[in-house]
């Protein structure tokens, strides 16, 4: 009887206990395995991409003031801010999958320290919508869903429409500038909305194929500008304060020198919203795109 039920057991262990390998943000392969009861998520534009796949924590980073959670997370226990997470806060919670950030140095270390007690971890980066759709996918093989059903399917079959409408088309010349409050700086085709810009047919005049570009966005000179002259220019404001945006778009309009430009003299310096094109707009990527369509090609 009991070999009988050993054997009866087995499967039941093998199916519950099924691992996949991941590469991870910094190129390690890493097994993991799949259907984690508790997972922690301390990068806050994946935890969206997380529970629309089917997901839900049992701790997050702590949110920043500003930051809008998914509804349902405002009650679940914080670990920490996204820059300093907490490794005991983290222990106490007994997670079995804790997903980090591929981006900062300070949650490569906290990674080791959570492997050494035995917690599987994730390091992940998330630039792009490129990255959004290997995410969702890798979550969703996770958490053992179909990868046919849920949102991040939804809003994939929705971009593939927006896209296909400009497959091989070459669109106007565009110069996509970060804002931080202190300076402005170009995107190469891997940041976000430069990505979203080049993927509808537009021909970012920075070509950034510069991978020392840690962040995608490099110092750009007014003078290369000038002499780049594009069609369109393209403002992401990202700074804290609501004053300081508006005199950066205000300095835009007002220099003498940019006044010059072909996409300030025809009307094409637009500022993008931030909540599609600062921040990852997840299942709102349609959108995004839809907006960057009609900003690249206005009706004639």
């Amino acid at each position: 009887g009991i070999f009988l039920a050993a054997i009866l057991i087995l499967p039941a262990i093998c199916a519950g206990a099924e691992r996949l390998s991941v590469t991870d943000a910094f190129g390690d392969v890493r097994t993991v395995t799949a259907r984690p009861e508790r997972t922690i998520i301390c990068y806050p534009s994946l935890l969206e991409i997380w529970m629309d796949c089917g997901g839900f924590p049992v701790g997050i980073h702590t949110p920043q003031k500003s930051e809008v959670l998914p509804p349902q997370t405002e009650k679940l226990p914080t670990v920490g801010s996204y820059m300093h997470p907490n490794p005991e806060a983290i222990v106490q919670l007994k997670p079995d999958l804790v997903i980090l950030s591929g981006m900062t140095g300070r949650h490569r270390h906290l990674g080791d320290l959570l492997r050494n007690t035995g917690i599987e971890v994730l390091h992940l980066k998330y630039d792009n919508y490129s990255d959004y759709r290997k995410l969702s996918s890798l979550f969703m093989r996770l958490l053992g869903k179909q990868q046919s059903s849920g949102i991040p399917a939804q809003v994939i079959r929705e971009v593939r429409a927006v896209i296909d409408r400009y497959h091989s088309r070459k669109g106007p010349t565009f110069l996509a500038l970060f804002f931080n409050g202190a300076e402005f700086r170009a995107e190469t085709d891997q940041a976000h909305a430069a990505y979203i810009l080049s993927t509808l047919g537009g021909r970012n005049v920075i070509n950034g194929s510069n991978h020392l570009i840690r962040s995608h966005r490099t110092a750009y000179s007014r003078e290369e500008m000038m002499i780049k002259d594009p069609d369109c220019i393209f403002l992401i404001p990202a700074a804290k304060s609501d004053a300081l945006n508006r005199e950066a778009i205000r300095k835009f309009r007002n220099d003498p020198a940019l006044r010059q430009l072909k996409a300030v003299r025809k009307n094409r310096l637009h500022v993008l919203p931030p909540e599609l094109f600062q921040y990852k707009p997840n299942k709102r990527f349609p959108d995004a795109f839809r907006h960057a369509e009609r900003l690249l090609y206005p009706e004639p």
